[in-house]
C-alpha cells in the first residue's frame, strides 16, 4: 500500500513540475511613463479627515485610477495604454496599488498585467509585483520598478517612470 502511495505522489509531482518552473527564462522588459492627474484621471471615491503631511490625499482615501501610459514623459508622447484600478492611501507617504496595466496599442494591444503592492513615494525607486495578466501576458509573473519623474506640488500632477519585467507562463 505504501509503495502505491509513493508511486502516486511521484506521478503527481511529475505532472505538476512544469508548473513549478512557470516562466520563460528571459522577461519581457518594457519602459514607459504613467501620468497621474488628480481630479482628471484619478477620482477620490472615499475620504477620511486624517491628513497625511506632504500628501495630496488623506489617510484612508481610496482613489480610482484611469491614468494614461505613454512611451515618453510628455503626455503628448505615443499612447501605449492605461493604468486602471484603485490605490489606497496609508498613514504615511505610501499608497497601495491594485491595478491593471491595460495595453491599447502596439504589440501588446488588448493584453493586460495585474499589479499589486505598496508604493512608498519617499523612496527613489519602488517595486510592485506583477501578479497575473491576460492576452499575451496570461498568467505572467514579475515586477515593476517605479521612479518619480516629475511632480507638481500645487495640483498633485505627477509622471512616474516605469520599468516592467514580466515573466511569461510556459504552456
Amino acid at each position: 500500500m505504501a509503495s502505491h502511495t509513493r508511486i502516486l505522489l511521484s506521478l503527481l509531482f511529475l505532472s505538476l513540475s512544469p508548473l513549478l518552473t512557470c516562466c520563460d527564462k528571459d522577461p519581457v522588459h518594457l519602459h514607459f511613463y504613467v501620468h497621474l492627474l488628480p481630479n482628471r484621471t484619478e477620482v477620490l471615491v472615499a475620504k477620511s479627515d486624517i491628513p497625511v503631511p506632504g500628501s495630496f490625499y488623506n489617510f484612508g482615501s481610496i482613489v480610482v485610477l484611469d491614468n494614461l501610459i505613454t512611451e515618453g514623459p510628455e503626455n503628448t508622447s505615443y499612447p501605449l495604454g492605461k493604468t486602471q484600478g484603485v490605490m489606497s492611501v496609508m498613514n504615511s507617504l505610501t499608497v497601495v496599488w491594485a491595478a491593471n496595466i491595460v495595453f491599447t496599442s502596439g504589440q501588446y494591444n488588448g493584453s493586460s498585467l495585474a499589479i499589486l503592492g505598496p508604493d512608498d513615494i519617499t523612496q527613489p525607486i519602488r517595486e510592485l509585483a506583477i501578479v497575473g495578466g491576460s492576452g499575451y501576458f496570461r498568467m505572467a509573473q514579475g515586477y515593476i520598478t517605479i521612479k518619480t519623474y516629475s511632480v507638481n506640488l500645487n495640483n498633485g500632477d505627477a509622471e512616474i517612470e516605469v520599468d516592467l519585467y514580466a515573466y511569461l507562463a510556459k504552456y
